[in-house]
């Protein structure tokens, strides 16, 4: 018995449907994420009333969305998509990539806690405890045997390997070719992966193949605590380094504006460059943060460049203050006359 037209045309409109809505794409859409105070995620032991508040701003992503979303996004001009490789640099994996955020965070903290008590002269403890794998070269065997970006490793065939310096002195006297035995911590598990080294392509070493940094454990003299468990990434180091000083100095840096702000720290104070300024304005924004403090680099003016574009395409209200060092920032908000009202 034949179909008739209007159920064949039924179908294919529930069809179109179940697709459009149900079926996930391999795409990331970018949007205003968060502009929360840092003051209730960070506790040092120390009580500071804030009469106004710094803003750590986020960007907000959805992974794998519908067809109807990404149309959705593609026609916002508040939102943007990208490709699921160019969202996450080409990770292995969205395990990996999320690994490797939720390290660079937990990097953020560890270095704001130490320029925060660089600033202020005070001692804190800092050991090193391992390597992490931070991007993986187009030229390394690793990830075909099983090593993943996010991965920190601690032991090579099992020798401690707690520092960069300690796993190249021992890759150093292998040739290409040879296979060693890393293994060390993936997210909260245990990982071991059996990988062959190369000669690396920018010198004459034997290694891996991978981007690396060092795994801090910092121990602080007061009892600092963070809350940053539903975060990734570093950009909040500079709001979360502000805060510190603020705390253990006893000094209200917000003069009682709301003070919005992103940019990654290290130990020496610098503030870097991060992704998504355009949306962290956005949410800056609409939780009526009267400045915010943007990465300044002279060589890299990207992110002051598009925060400026931003603030003009959007008639949005925060004002923009160019802060490269944790001393700028400190300096601008030290001379903020203390908000009336």
């Amino acid at each position: 018995m034949r179909r008739s037209w209007p159920t064949l045309l039924t179908g294919l409109i529930l069809f179109a449907i179940v697709v459009t809505l149900f079926i996930p794409v391999p795409k990331v859409i970018y949007q205003a994420g968060s502009a929360e105070p840092v003051h209730p995620r960070v506790e040092t032991g120390h009580k500071l009333d804030e009469k106004g508040a710094l803003l750590f701003t986020t960007v907000s992503t959805r992974s794998r969305p519908n067809i109807f979303q990404v149309w959705y996004a593609q026609v916002n001009p508040r939102m943007e998509v990208k490709s699921q490789e160019e969202a996450t640099s080409g990770a292995t994996n969205l395990t990996a990539y999320r690994n490797l955020l939720s390290w660079m965070r937990d990097s953020s903290e560890n270095y704001a806690l130490i320029a925060a008590y660089n600033v202020i002269n005070k001692p804190i403890d800092v050991k090193e405890q391992g390597v992490i794998v931070y991007n993986l070269l187009p030229e390394s065997k690793a990830r075909e045997n099983g090593l993943q970006e996010g991965d920190i490793i601690n032991k090579v065939d099992g020798k401690e390997a707690n520092t960069v310096k300690e796993l190249s002195a021992y890759l150093s006297a292998k040739k290409a070719g040879d296979k060693v035995t890393v293994s060390g911590t993936r997210g909260d598990k245990p990982f071991e992966a059996t990988v062959p080294l190369i000669k690396m392509p920018s010198s004459n070493r034997i290694g891996i193949g991978f981007q690396n940094d060092t795994v801090l454990k910092v121990t602080p003299p007061d009892p600092v605590k963070f809350d940053f468990n539903d975060t990734g990434g570093p950009s909040a180091g500079l709001m979360m380094t502000l805060e510190i000083v603020a705390q253990l100095t006893g000094d209200d840096l917000s003069r009682g504006y709301r003070i919005a702000g992103t940019g990654t720290i290290n130990a020496d104070g610098n503030v870097g460059l991060i992704g998504g300024i355009n949306y962290k304005l956005m949410a800056a924004d609409r939780e009526k943060a009267d400045y915010f403090l943007v990465p300044y680099n002279e060589k890299n003016l990207s992110n002051w460049t598009l925060a400026e574009k931003t603030v003009k395409d959007l008639k949005l209200s925060p004002k923009l203050v160019k802060v490269s060092t944790l001393k700028e920032a400190l300096d601008f908000l030290r001379k903020l006359e203390t908000k009336k009202g």
